[in-house]
């Protein structure tokens, strides 16, 4: 087994060249959660595969005192591409007040297992979805209000069609999964308002994985993620007066796909 501490370069002949671990991305959301006012219970959920979820489940600190029962159908969370846990701080006290709170790195992401997904995109979907299923059936949650962001957007929908009998209420924030909007000829702009070389220069990268990137960029990596993503400090800034966010959003990213 890999020790936590072993940096997650990928190439043993440089082991340093990005600068990170899973006892680094481990401390760093430590720091986040430390935020968290309320009764929170962090842990790996395993699957049938041995694939393992890093989730959490934050309930009310209050609800012995509360007038009235909680809810008790749960609200389970799904992040976006290159998201995690942490990036849900903001989110996790308010809504825990009157019901349970789930939410989890997907497979592939943050703390999570990260296995060899297929090539083929539905199969990667069908993956995904699937140990979805698995992690709620672990849990024993009979039906669960879904919010899913970005890219948990479009499996979050996936997921609901496939097993709507689990889902109470589907909730999407931005989600992935819409079509391109057409393109009006007679102006050679998009309706989206993007010119046709613009969609066509999306479109190519569209063929990288955006986050190997940040892996490729080795000790320039954490730069990058600070570059590219300034917003996250500035999101952030009532709780962090430094770049915990985007530090976090690095160390997630940084490991070697499987």
């Amino acid at each position: 087994m890999k020790d936590e501490n072993e940096p997650l370069s990928g190439y043993r002949w440089l082991p340093s060249w990005r600068p990170t671990s899973i006892s680094t991305l481990k401390n760093t959301e430590a720091k986040i959660l430390d935020c968290v006012q309320n009764d929170l219970w962090a842990r790996f959920v395993s699957l049938p595969n041995q694939n393992r979820i890093w989730t959490l489940t934050v309930t009310n600190k209050n609800l012995l005192k509360a007038p009235k029962p909680v809810a008790q159908t749960p609200l389970v969370m799904v992040h976006g591409l290159g998201g995690g846990v942490g990036l849900w701080i903001h989110n996790l006290d308010p809504l825990c007040h009157s019901r349970p709170l789930f939410v989890f790195d997907l497979l592939g992401f943050g703390r999570s297992s990260r296995p060899r997904f297929p090539m083929d995109p539905a199969l990667a979907e069908e993956q995904s979805v699937s140990s979805i299923e698995h992690w709620r059936h672990a849990l024993a949650i009979d039906r669960m209000i879904l919010l899913g962001h970005s890219l948990g957007g479009y499996l979050a929908t996936s997921y609901a069609i496939q097993y709507p009998e689990r889902v109470s209420h589907l909730i999407l924030v931005d989600p992935w999964g819409f079509q391109h909007m057409p393109v009006d000829a007679t102006s050679g702009y998009t309706k989206s308002g993007f010119p046709r070389y613009v969609e066509a220069v999306i479109w190519f990268f569209s063929l990288f994985n955006p986050l190997a990137v940040i892996r490729v960029a080795g000790p320039l990596g954490p730069k990058l993620v600070n570059r590219l993503r300034p917003d996250f400090n500035r999101k952030f800034e009532d709780l962090f007066d430094d770049d915990t966010m985007t530090q976090y959003l690095y160390h997630c990213n940084a490991q070697t796909p499987r």
